[in-house]
């Protein structure tokens, strides 16, 4: 029995002192040194407004592009602009979109987005004159044919 009692305090002992000098050692890092930032540190994902660009070929309007982006900025920078990304990148996104002229509807084909994103990247960091928009994503791209679209429409006489 007196064995059992001395191996269970020589347990306790043995946890304590470990735990001590884990802490010890966990406070003896540098005073100044900040940690390393990992990717997702400071930035903030913000996603914009859905806009719905007419895509007009054969002087017809054929649909519409439904398309909603999510961009990450740092939190810093964002709380410094006077004007926020949002309406520069959808402003860029439309006039991207709506200027599309070899997509063929009848034989529709893969949008290029890639292409897309890292245009609007580009374009939103160009009018800024510097790095704001550190990625770009898709959260919604839609086409919508003109002759699938709900409802009626309304002529005036």
């Amino acid at each position: 029995m007196i064995k059992i009692l001395g191996i269970g305090i020589w347990v306790c002992i043995v946890t304590l002192g470990t735990g001590y000098a884990v802490a010890n050692m966990a406070a003896e890092a540098p005073p100044g040194a900040p940690p390393a930032p990992t990717y997702f540190e400071g930035l903030d994902y913000k996603k914009t407004d859905t806009i719905a660009v007419p895509i007009i070929a054969e002087n017809a309007i054929q649909g519409y592009v439904l398309a909603r982006f999510v961009y990450t900025i740092d939190g810093k920078t964002a709380a410094t602009l006077a004007v926020p990304p949002d309406p520069i990148i959808l402003d860029q996104a439309f006039k991207s979109v709506y200027s599309v002229s070899n997509f063929d509807f009848k034989h529709p084909a893969r949008y290029d987005l890639p292409a897309l994103l890292a245009e609007l990247k580009g374009n939103v960091n160009a009018r800024y004159g510097k790095p704001v928009v550190e990625d770009m994503m898709v959260d919604q791209f839609d086409f919508l044919p003109k002759n699938q679209l709900g409802g009626e429409i309304l002529k005036t006489q």
